[in-house]
């Protein structure tokens, strides 16, 4: 039981850490235009590997990456599926990562072949969050099953103590951390909407929108727009959650993910709005997607911990 779970953390870290990657460099290509790079699927301009050409190139390294993903995503589904303490634990996660990788692949091979139709571009950007979550809640599973079986005594010390939290609190605590991560899930899906739409600059100032604190929401501008409403909607939710669960004596696990949260809300609305000042650049738009995807993944962090703490 303590070899198997350890081996299935190290994978799984690998794998959540190659899957921000991934959807980061999702991004890069979108941004780049390089989504139509390469027009077939699963073959690369009939090829299995195509003439090194720039836009080509982008476009294939995140193909190649999807590829390594879905290798050590299989790779941790057998490792569950051959640990009968394991497979009683995360068999479900197990095929819902299956399940949901098959989805995304699917969307993927959709997303070239009908040419980076709207909703497709929003759907697989929502699924590799959902899948990223999945290996995320996997992971913190098979560490906590190390932590049991004695790999990690320091770390299982420290989740031991008695925090005197009101078990009601704390569950409130919880409660708000899964809604902020819906909401940040939510944003997402409207910030794929406005890059996918060719929405990103209808508003090209800030903090109004050619001028109107309230413009009207159609074509492009209420796409936009929308996106912003969100981004005030989503930090209002944190903040509720941070002001809800700072007099808590919440245990470490489950404190640094919120004070993170915190930090990562004021570097995603800086960048957002550096995005619209400054044309959306692409390491800026990149470093967006990638921050909403930490911000994701704390605050499910925070969710897992308050709710087992």
């Amino acid at each position: 039981m303590n070899r198997g779970s350890g081996r299935l953390f190290s994978l799984l870290r690998v794998t959540l850490v190659l899957v921000f990657v991934l959807v980061v460099w999702g991004g890069v290509v979108r941004l780049s235009g390089s989504g139509l790079a390469i027009p077939d699927w699963p073959l690369a301009h009939g090829k299995l590997i195509p003439r090194p050409q720039h836009n080509i190139l982008i476009e294939y390294i995140h193909r190649a990456l999807a590829g390594v993903v879905g290798l050590a995503t299989v790779g941790a589904v057998v490792l569950v599926f051959r640990n009968p303490v394991l497979r009683s634990r995360l068999a479900a996660l197990a095929v819902a990562a299956l399940v949901t990788l098959g989805l995304q692949v699917f969307l993927g091979a959709r997303v070239v072949l009908e040419e980076l139709p709207v909703d497709r571009v929003v759907s697989h950007l929502v699924v590799a969050f959902l899948f990223f979550a999945i290996l995320l809640r996997m992971a913190l599973v098979a560490r906590d099953a190390q932590d049991e079986a004695g790999a990690s005594p320091a770390a299982a010390a420290g989740e031991g103590e008695a925090d005197g939290t009101d078990p009601g609190k704390r569950r409130g605590v919880a409660l708000w951390a899964r809604i902020a991560s819906w909401a940040v899930l939510g944003q997402v899906a409207l910030g794929g909407w406005v890059a996918s739409s060719g929405a990103a600059l209808a508003c090209p100032d800030f903090p109004t929108c050619q001028g109107m604190w309230l413009p009207p929401m159609e074509g492009l501008l209420g796409i936009h727009y929308a996106h912003r409403l969100g981004a005030y909607a989503v930090t209002l939710i944190i903040i509720v959650l941070l002001v809800r669960a700072a007099p808590l004596p919440l245990p470490p696990r489950a404190r640094w993910p919120l004070r993170i949260s915190g930090i990562l809300l004021g570097i995603q609305f800086l960048l957002g709005v550096a995005n619209v000042l400054l044309r959306v650049p692409l390491p800026v738009s990149a470093s967006h997607l990638g921050t909403a995807l930490i911000l994701f993944a704390t605050l499910n962090l925070a969710s897992y911990e308050l709710s087992r703490a």
